[in-house]
């Protein structure tokens, strides 16, 4: 894993480690809770890297970086958004990937019912945005390995909790615009770029993925 010092709150840096190959994070005990609003878009620009590894199916289990004891899988709730977690009961801290910390932050959406049919007319099969294990859309709407619904980034929220993090920072305004008129694609038009790569000459399947576009433009000038 790499290490990656954050602006935290009163001035005090936060280390956090994650790994790009494994889209994982690790926040020593309570320190996700310390981060200012300039860490927590350090961090959202590390996600959105362009450089991140595909997902790829997580292990049966996880292990703590500081004592190398078993992590124990932990469900919580954002809002109405469930997500999960891999917890040190020595509270070291916990790992989690950045599709859940994405939930957490309340940033993706299960597709419904209409989208995913939507998208069958186009795409059979999908990786999983949280594991990387194939989705067969024919006869599935979650993930057989990990148990995540099929999912995406909504880039509204994405904008909306982007443009109050630069404010609270102290830096409004300065993310890229993503297109020539300012204007953030709602999620109908981000189902319309999906199924336009779905048909291109190098599909990509990873929802997850074309929504972290949209957040890595607007994060370009972080």
């Amino acid at each position: 894993m790499q290490h990656q010092a954050l602006e935290g709150k009163l001035g005090i840096p936060i280390g956090v480690d994650f790994c790009l190959a494994c889209r994982m994070i690790w926040f020593d005990h309570l320190k996700e809770l310390q981060l200012a609003p300039g860490g927590t878009l350090s961090l959202f620009a590390t996600i959105a890297s362009p450089n991140a590894a595909p997902p790829s199916p997580l292990p049966a289990s996880m292990r703590c970086p500081r004592c190398g004891q078993h992590l124990a899988l932990t469900h919580d709730m954002q809002r109405a958004t469930p997500f999960q977690y891999w917890r040190c009961e020595a509270a070291h801290g916990q790992l989690i990937t950045f599709v859940d910390f994405l939930r957490e932050k309340d940033f993706v959406r299960p597709l419904t019912p209409s989208q995913i049919d939507q998208l069958r007319q186009s795409v059979q099969t999908v990786s999983c945005g949280n594991c990387g294990a194939p989705i067969d859309l024919a006869k599935d709407s979650v993930c057989a390995h990990c148990g995540s619904p099929v999912s995406i980034l909504d880039p509204g929220q994405m904008a909306r909790a982007v443009a109050q993090l630069q404010a609270a920072a102290g830096r409004p305004g300065v993310g890229a615009p993503i297109s020539p008129d300012a204007q953030t694609p709602d999620l109908d038009q981000l189902m319309r770029v999906v199924a336009t790569e779905a048909r291109s000459a190098s599909p990509r399947h990873e929802l997850i993925d074309i929504g972290l576009q949209v957040l890595n433009d607007l994060l370009k000038n972080w």
